[in-house]
């Protein structure tokens, strides 16, 4: 034990003779999680919508006045009648709505009264999210003669929970936490030990009365405490700055995290058994955690929605189970019993890359 604290003290030493480092290992990724929750969002507001009102008659203003009172739309043109499309081609809007003549007439009659959406579907995304917007404004949209007017049988009354106002950032700052977590808590400890190697001072510790199992606890602890404390402020400028609820236990949370932290620090010892000098250790680091997190683990794109083979490959991505853990706890305050696959499954992987990483440590040493 005593051989191993002074392991721990002696890269708690490295790590201060480098103040600037470390405070650029804590503070980025709270600056990155600030950039990135406010920059990426899946919220589309203001959209652009041309609008030809045919009708000019007080439903078919009202009809217009839902679209624009939604927050969802933004008019650019409403008199865009004779141009047709020519909003959507020349990019001026996104949106193009038309009202047709007798539209109130019919509206006051109860009758079924079509209007005509057209979309730019140029940019897929904006269309599919303003094609839910439109739906929405068309549904609840109801003047009090067409209420009198058409009796509803059915009565439908949904609620969402944990995001009632479905936002988009409440989903997405758990997804950066995690990410950042997995690049800080695998890149470190990877550099670590190869700047060892470069210095020659691994040599050095092996030869002396250290067990080489002391001298990979004794590197990896101090970067996992680092690690754990970024998280710590991550959450905690994400509950603070974009007010992500924390519903569930920070207990529960702290072990989670060990566990996750657990598989990163042994992904950044395996690397360090491969590569050879920093620079390509932190290549390495960044391609196994950035991109597969970024697109794999259901950062943003659901992973149901994914080829079979890419949903394997996910499966395989410690960030992916921690990021199911991290959203069940903050939104939906769930305990162990709701999550314990995902947990086995982190545990899994912690265990196999540290038994392989040892084993690799252990063989380039001898």
């Amino acid at each position: 034990m005593n051989r191993l604290w002074a392991i721990m003290v002696k890269e708690f030493i490295e790590i201060r003779r480098d103040p600037r480092t470390l405070g650029l290992v804590i503070l980025m990724p709270v600056l990155l999680l600030i950039l990135f929750g406010f920059a990426i969002t899946l919220d589309i507001k203001q959209i652009r919508t041309a609008v030809c009102d045919r009708d000019r008659t007080p439903e078919s203003r009202a009809l217009a006045e839902s679209f624009f009172s939604s927050g969802y739309f933004i008019a650019v043109d409403a008199e865009a009648c004779g141009k047709e499309a020519a909003p959507l081609d020349r990019g001026m809007a996104s949106v193009y709505l038309e009202i047709p003549p007798g539209f109130g007439d019919r509206i006051a009659s109860g009758i079924f009264s079509p209007v005509q959406i057209l979309l730019d579907g140029s940019d897929n995304n904006t269309a599919g999210i303003a094609s839910g917007y439109v739906e929405q404004v068309l549904r609840d949209f109801s003047p009090d003669r067409a209420r009198a007017a058409v009796p509803k049988e059915v009565e439908v009354k949904s609620r969402v929970w944990f995001n009632p106002d479905l936002n988009s950032t409440i989903f997405i700052t758990p997804g950066i936490v995690g990410m950042l977590i997995m690049i800080v808590g695998v890149a470190l400890p990877a550099m670590a030990v190869v700047r060892e190697r470069e210095l020659g001072n691994l040599e050095i510790l092996l030869t002396s009365p250290v067990r080489p199992s002391e001298v990979i606890l004794g590197k990896m602890l101090p970067y996992g405490i680092i690690s754990l404390a970024v998280i710590v402020l991550t959450v905690l400028t994400g509950v603070v700055v974009f007010q992500v609820p924390f519903r569930g236990s920070a207990v529960h949370l702290l072990g989670q995290t060990l566990v996750f932290l657990l598989a990163t620090l042994g992904l950044g010892l395996l690397i360090s058994t491969i590569a050879r000098t920093r620079p390509v250790a932190f290549f390495i680091s960044l391609l196994t955690t950035l991109l597969p997190t970024f697109i794999l683990s259901g950062f943003i794109f659901p992973v149901e929605s994914m080829p079979l083979p890419l949903q394997g490959v996910s499966f395989l991505i410690p960030s992916t189970h921690f990021l199911i853990i991290l959203r069940a706890i903050l939104l939906k305050g769930v305990g162990a019993g709701a999550v314990w696959p995902h947990t086995l499954i982190l545990l899994g992987f912690a265990l196999i890359v540290i038994t392989i990483s040892i084993r690799r440590f252990q063989m380039k040493m001898t």
